[in-house]
């Protein structure tokens, strides 16, 4: 381990933790298209993009909460090329799915999460078990950053359309933190991605 927490591979290059954060998938509902579901495979495209991008490099592992859309579509990109991840949950998994999976327009997402929660090491699977609020939400990003920092240098991968956002602890809250930070994410745009 170097002096600020992370790891050291063999060659003396700093591990890469990769942070990801991202728009959920749009509810059928929503009144202004920010991540609809017509952009999932190009956005899984541009995230495992970035993925290969990074693999020559150290990476020691992935960490994001589990949100239908951007946040499931990271883990299972990472679980694709081998890449560990940690799901970390502001309150119980059951809440979570009434509140971030099941609203989604379009495809299969609790099934997905339900999947990724169960194939996740007990070790990799952390639930805060705070009170649903948004405030939560930030106080799940400050945890994601705060594990990453224990396994090495953070590298976020944003899907963010560049706006505010809809309340603390969203996709611009964690981009905010992590600029602060002096470091520069990738941002995935989903504006720019093609529909497929």
């Amino acid at each position: 381990m170097d002096r600020y927490g992370g790891t050291l591979d063999g060659g003396g290059t700093m591990s890469i933790a990769l942070v990801f954060t991202g728009h959920m998938i749009d509810s059928a509902d929503r009144d202004a298209p920010r991540f609809p579901a017509s952009l999932e495979g190009a956005a899984r495209a541009a995230i495992g993009d970035e993925l290969d991008r990074l693999t020559p490099r150290a990476i020691a592992r992935g960490f994001a909460s589990g949100a239908c859309g951007g946040d499931i579509l990271f883990h299972e990109e990472c679980r694709r090329r081998g890449i560990p991840t940690t799901v970390v949950l502001p309150y119980q998994p059951d809440q979570f799915v009434e509140t971030s999976v099941e609203n989604a327009d379009g495809g299969d997402w609790p099934r997905r999460f339900r999947a990724l929660w169960a194939q996740t090491p007990a070790e990799a699977r952390l639930v805060l078990g705070l009170p649903i609020t948004d405030q939560a939400f930030a106080a799940c990003n400050a945890r994601l950053l705060d594990l990453a920092r224990e396994h090495g240098s953070v590298h976020l991968i944003a899907l963010w359309d560049g706006e505010g956002g809809d309340g603390p602890g969203g996709t611009a809250d964690m981009v905010r933190r992590v600029t602060a930070d002096g470091d520069q994410p990738h941002i995935i745009a989903p504006q720019d991605l093609v529909r497929s």
